[in-house]
């Protein structure tokens, strides 16, 4: 995925719900909230993300995208090898 489609995918409701909601999970600040303002944090973050996707895509230069797309390639192909090298350590274990 490329740096304009994964923030189109962001500011799509879908996208910034689910980057907000994996990103909120992983923090024990967030899991010490009560349930109502564990919604209203992910409800604001999913917002800003979502709305941040937008403005960017609509409001930065295309030429700004593709200077900064190849930082993103990299971060996240580091992402991506960090989920693959945990679900092998997952699996691996298991056996």
């Amino acid at each position: 995925m490329e740096l304009k489609e994964f923030l189109v995918w962001l500011a799509s409701g879908g996208g910034g719900i689910i980057a907000a909601s994996w990103l909120l999970e992983r923090w024990t600040w967030f899991q010490a909230k009560t349930s109502d303002i564990k919604e209203l944090i992910l409800w604001g973050s999913a917002t800003i993300l979502s709305v941040g996707g937008y403005a960017l895509v609509t409001y930065l230069p295309s030429t700004t995208i593709d200077t900064i797309a190849p930082y993103f390639f990299t971060i996240s192909s580091v992402f991506l090898t960090v989920v693959i090298g945990k679900l092998f350590h997952r699996v691996d274990k298991a056996e």
